[in-house]
């Protein structure tokens, strides 16, 4: 029963994707520009990432972009307010780097807007990240972790809006790695909550739709006009959906949802891997080598359909990698039984916090006709996360493919709420509410 449900949401839920093909090693030799893979200008167009969110080099790990102070927390800071961001990251390497980090400003669909640094940004606008700290123990491979805190006494935002901050070798110029984050202005007040709803459509799945109420501040005249209302699930900003039912009758305020044939997947299911010991007595482990370099572990087969925990780890969609300096990566083996035949024009993809959620060649599962099972291997550092197994069909990703079909996994909600500033031509960010369904 479950491979007919499976054959129908094959068919009814697709959502189109490119393919980025990168076949770097991360244990190759040579010069420093010979290390990475080559610099990438075009970003994943896929349905986990926004334009220009990409992870250019095979040697950056556990990367970390959140509230300082609190990983669970998304990449969103005030305008104004003391609070900082904290980006963390690791290279797998002993040398040290210098590192160059610019920013972008963006309109709420992640085009560039048209602003440039001297408009949203004050002090310094390029800014140097060196040194490094060196993984402490003797185990292998050695990383250096590098740490950037921002705003900060040499710059601060002058925009609220949507940003992209960039990370990019001095020596080479190369693209290390582009992330997102937002600066809101907190401006008025929002309560939401979220609607379960029925879709037939949808055979048997389970759907949310968020439902908004927008006070909205004294200098807002003409809402109707002005401002744009979005929604956005489990911290998937590529996946923004702008809110098409707005009622503008009450004075003072904006009430915005979804129509019910735009609503959300309610019952969206991750994978959670646990790595806190990289040893066969972690129960996720099947097999350990740790002779090799790194340790190899085999996980515990995945299979279609019984495999998810029904949780959703708090983490700003890049996992929660152990920040000591003494934890180690491991070469992680995942094997999955989709639990029917794969044609040939289908692939299978592991995505996850672990790999920026992106489609890449090298996380590409293949079939073992040893154990019947489909395989692909990843580095990762010990610590928590979220991935998922992917079909792609010529060309088209279908997340849902594999998924469990009667659990209540928590879903995590944004409502984000932009104002056009037809002086400067840019999107304000008024106001950003987090909300979760069941609550």
């Amino acid at each position: 029963m479950i491979s007919s449900l499976r054959g129908i949401l094959k068919t009814a839920i697709f959502l189109s994707a490119f393919l980025i093909l990168s076949g770097c090693t991360i244990f190759q030799s040579g010069e420093r520009a010979e290390r990475d893979s080559l610099p990438e200008v075009v970003s994943p167009d896929n349905q986990f990432t926004v334009p220009g969110q990409i992870v250019a080099s095979d040697r950056a790990r556990s990367i970390q972009l959140h509230r300082r102070g609190n990983p669970a927390t998304p990449p969103i800071i005030e305008l104004n307010n003391s609070r900082q961001l904290q980006l963390t990251f690791e290279m797998l390497e002993f040398d040290s780097r210098q590192f160059r980090i610019t920013f972008t400003h963006h309109n709420p669909d992640w085009s560039r807007s048209p602003l440039p640094p001297e408009f949203f940004m004050e002090g310094l606008y390029t800014h140097y990240i060196d040194g490094g700290q060196v993984s402490q123990g003797t185990h292998r491979p050695q990383y250096r972790q590098y740490q950037f805190r921002f705003p900060n006494d040499r710059f601060s935002f002058t925009r609220s809006g949507n940003y992209m901050l960039r990370v990019e070798d001095q020596d080479t110029g190369y693209l290390v790695f582009s992330l997102p984050f937002f600066v809101t202005e907190n401006r008025g007040s929002i309560a939401s909550s979220v609607e379960e709803i029925t879709t037939p459509k949808r055979n048997l799945r389970i759907s949310h739709r968020p439902v908004s109420r927008f006070t909205l501040p004294d200098f807002v005249d003409q809402p109707q006009f002005d401002l744009e209302f979005y929604y956005v699930q489990n911290q998937f900003w590529s996946r923004s959906r702008r809110a098409d039912e707005l009622d503008f009758s009450a004075p003072g305020e904006v009430r915005f949802e979804l129509t019910r044939n735009r609503a959300f997947i309610g019952d969206y299911e991750f994978l959670e891997l646990s790595l806190d010991e990289l040893s066969q007595n972690n129960p996720q482990v099947f097999e350990a080598a740790p002779h090799e370099v790194p340790t190899r572990l085999v996980l515990m087969d995945d299979i279609s359909g019984f495999s998810s925990t029904g949780r959703l780890i708090p983490s700003s969609r890049y996992g929660k990698p152990d920040a000591s300096l003494t934890a180690r990566y491991a070469n992680v083996t995942f094997r999955f039984e989709p639990g029917e035949e794969i044609e040939e024009d289908e692939e299978i993809y592991l995505v996850g916090d672990f790999n920026n959620w992106s489609i890449r060649s090298g996380h590409r599962l293949k079939h073992n006709p040893e154990i019947d099972r489909w395989e692909t291997s990843t580095i990762i550092k010990q610590g928590m996360y979220n991935y998922k197994y992917v079909l792609m069909d010529d060309g088209d990703i279908d997340d849902l493919y594999f998924d469990d079909l009667f659990l209540r996994t928590p879903q995590e909600y944004h409502a984000l709420i932009y104002m056009r500033d037809h002086q400067q031509f840019y999107y304000r960010l008024l106001q950003v509410n987090q909300f979760f369904s069941g609550r």
